[in-house]
This record gives structure tokens, C-alpha cells and sequence, in this order.
């Protein structure tokens, strides 16, 4: 076999090899997502661009919904485009591996090596911006469930298989015990005494949600739904739910008219103080430009609760101003008060994204609000993982999650 042929089964093997673990992880078995991270310190001793390989081999086969979801946003660029972010995108994601080698020998190898090469190429990824803010299906987010003690096990992991070099005994002891305490963490950790996150607790009393199923709406459908949900909401604020939350953007643009056929809903939080509703529009920013908004209806008053990051491309698109969303990537942690309770809240595309989250850590979050429309995805991958990416989110901060999306 020739050396191009060899480098041609190479590359298969490594893009084949991340693939089987993003299409095993997404979105059914998230928990096994950290593999991703711990094939690295074993391929790197290897081949030199096996880390990148592995990982665009991972992210290509966890973003192909991407395909679909293009197409049907824009559907006058045809599939091509959808392709085309898809791989592009994956490529962006598995571009911070290629220094995975000179981090690793910078580190002086070992364990060590493993340990820092990993964290920081994971980090730059898809964690911290500018990568943050497209960086979906993070292998750690699989990790997010079981708590800390879960990041912990996954980091010992890298450490150990680090070492393969120095002490394979040593590595394999550890390596062993690390993989058999994260798979059965729920029975190992209360002995080891590490703490383990419980399922999330239960919503507060008469917090209520409404699903709908109006695919992509425009200008006079806005309209037409708002005029059908209000009397719904009406309905549930009447026989005794407390707050109610509804998908984003199901109100369309924020204008005169919109806040005439929402004013009833306004005016009973008036009269019962008591009650929230929490509807999700399009909030007029500047010269023809919109927020991502959750619109808080509350005491006969309206408050505003800004996104940080809307979709890159279909939402967010600085070279054509003319009705682009906000981006606002260092801004406020989105946190609000609801019905006396901290809430969190992470609007549709934030949920894929582990940067507007990491927001929401130690701040005495007591709910996750995850308000979506997902029209778009219908037929792909995309809305089950943005489910188990919130599921995951909430389990690691100890919340329970109110969700309301449209299809």
C-alpha cells in the first residue's frame, strides 16, 4: 500500500472513528459525548492531525441537521448552502484541535499535557467566543448531568490516558476506575462521596406553558395567532396558573398593533397582581432592528427580557442591517424575577450554546425558562438536542426547566 493510501485510511479511520461517538452521544445518550475528549490523548500519540480529524469526524455527524434547517430558512440557495454550513462549521469547530500537539508538547507531554491541550482547545471550540457564540453540541455538555463530580472523572480520564506513555499500569488503574465511577456514577460517587445531581425538582405550583404547532409565521399569521392565544391565556390565568410562558417570537414584531390585541391579557394582570405571562416577540431595537425578547406582562406593566445571541445568518446579519437582531455576546446574564421566583431564562438558539449558560451558574437560579421555535428543524436532530441540551443545563444547576415551543 503507498503512502498516500495509508494517509487516505488514516484520515477515514480518525473522521469515522468521531463520528460513531457524535452519532452514538446526540441527542439520545449525551453522556457518552465526553468520549470525544478522552479519544484525543490516545490518537494524538498517533498521527498528527488525528485530534482535528476526530473531532470534525464528531461534529460533522452531531450538526447534520444543519442541512435540512438551511435549506428551509433559505430556501432559494438550495441544499448546497445548508451543505455548506454544515461543513463549514464543522471545520470551525475542529480548527482549535490542530495545535492539540504543540499544546501537548508545550506542556511537556504526560498527563499533564493531555490534561491542558485538551481543556484549552475544548474551550476555544466551543465555549468562549468568538467560536462560543456557533459552537453547539459540546462533548461537555455531556458531562453536565451528573455535577461537578461528572467534569471531574472526565478530566481525571484525559489525565490518566495522558500517562499511557509514562506508566501504562498506572494509566490503565486510573483510566479504569474514572470510566466505571462516570458510567456508574449514580451508585459510586455516594460512596466516594462525591455529590450527585438529582433529578430536577419539580416546577412551582400553577407555572404553566402553552405548545403550538403554527410553523414559520409572517406578518399576517402574527396576527391571527395572537388573536387565537389570547383568549387561551386568558383562560389559563382564569382557572388558576400563576405565570405562563410562551414560544419565542409568537408574538412577532412588538408593534402598536401587537400590544392592542395583547392588551386584555395586560390589563388582568392588573386586576390579579398575582399573575405573570411571558411572551416571546420580536422588540424593535434601534432603526430597523429587533431583540430576541421574552415580553413579561406583570401588575398591568411590561418588562422586556432581552436575549444575548440570536441565530447567526437567519437573525443576526451586521452586513444587512435592515431587520438583524442584536448581538450582544458579553452581556448581562439573563436572570429576571418571576412571580417572586429567580428564574434563568435561555431563548431558543442560546440552548444549544454552553457561553449565554455558563452565565446562569452561581447566580441562585431557581427555574430554567426555554422558550423555542424550531419550525425550521422540524424532520431533524436539531429540536430532540435542544431539549437534552437544556434537560442537561437544569440537572447541573439543580432547576427544574418550563419549556414552550412552537413546530
Amino acid at each position: 500500500m503507498t503512502e498516500r493510501a495509508l494517509n487516505l485510511k488514516r484520515v477515514f479511520s480518525y473522521l469515522l472513528l468521531g463520528s460513531i461517538v457524535g452519532f452514538s452521544a446526540w441527542p439520545h445518550a449525551i453522556c457518552l459525548a465526553p468520549f470525544a475528549l478522552l479519544l484525543l490523548p490516545v490518537v494524538n500519540r498517533r498521527y498528527w492531525l488525528a485530534p482535528f480529524l476526530v473531532m470534525l469526524g464528531y461534529h460533522l455527524a452531531t450538526t447534520n441537521g444543519l442541512i435540512h434547517g438551511t435549506d428551509v430558512i433559505f430556501p432559494h440557495a438550495g441544499l448546497w448552502l445548508g451543505i455548506g454550513f454544515w461543513m463549514g462549521s464543522s471545520c470551525l469547530f475542529a480548527l482549535p484541535y490542530l495545535a492539540y500537539p504543540y499544546l501537548y508538547l508545550f506542556f511537556r507531554g504526560g498527563g499533564r499535557g493531555a490534561l491542558a491541550a485538551t481543556m484549552i482547545t475544548s474551550i476555544f471550540s466551543t465555549i468562549i467566543p468568538p467560536l462560543g457564540i456557533i459552537g453547539w453540541t459540546s462533548p461537555w455538555i455531556g458531562a453536565l448531568p451528573t455535577g461537578w463530580g461528572g467534569i471531574l472523572v472526565v478530566l481525571m480520564l484525559i489525565y490518566g490516558l495522558g500517562r499511557w506513555e509514562e506508566n501504562k499500569m498506572t494509566a490503565f488503574l486510573v483510566a479504569a476506575m474514572c470510566l466505571s465511577a462516570y458510567l456508574w456514577s449514580p451508585f459510586v460517587w455516594g460512596v466516594w462521596g462525591v455529590p450527585v445531581r438529582p433529578a430536577s425538582p419539580a416546577l412551582p405550583a400553577g407555572w404553566v406553558s402553552i405548545h403550538t404547532d403554527y410553523g414559520e409565521l409572517s406578518n399576517l399569521s402574527y396576527v391571527t395567532t395572537s388573536l387565537r392565544l389570547v383568549p387561551r391565556v386568558l383562560r389559563d390565568l382564569e382557572s388558576g396558573d400563576r405565570v405562563v410562558l410562551l414560544p419565542e417570537g409568537i408574538a412577532g414584531p412588538w408593534l402598536t398593533g401587537t400590544r392592542a390585541i395583547w392588551q386584555p391579557v395586560l390589563q388582568y394582570t392588573a386586576k390579579h397582581p398575582s399573575t405573570t405571562v411571558l411572551l416571546g416577540a420580536d422588540v424593535l431595537s434601534g432603526r430597523q432592528k429587533y431583540v430576541d425578547a421574552l415580553i413579561q406582562m406583570h401588575d398591568g406593566r411590561e418588562k422586556i427580557l432581552p436575549d444575548r445571541i440570536p441565530v447567526p445568518f437567519s437573525m443576526w446579519h451586521p452586513w444587512a442591517p435592515r431587520n438583524s437582531f442584536r448581538m450582544h455576546v458579553f452581556g448581562n446574564p439573563e436572570l429576571a424575577t418571576v412571580d417572586g421566583v429567580r428564574v434563568g431564562y435561555l431563548i431558543c438558539y442560546e440552548q444549544l450554546l454552553v457561553w449565554p449558560a455558563l452565565g446562569l451558574w452561581h447566580s441562585g437560579v431557581q427555574v430554567l425558562l426555554a422558550p423555542a421555535d424550531v419550525w425550521w428543524a422540524r424532520g431533524t436532530s436539531i429540536p430532540a438536542i435542544q431539549r437534552v441540551s437544556v434537560d442537561a443545563w437544569a440537572r447541573f444547576l439543580g432547576v427544574p426547566v418550563l419549556r414552550a415551543v412552537n413546530l
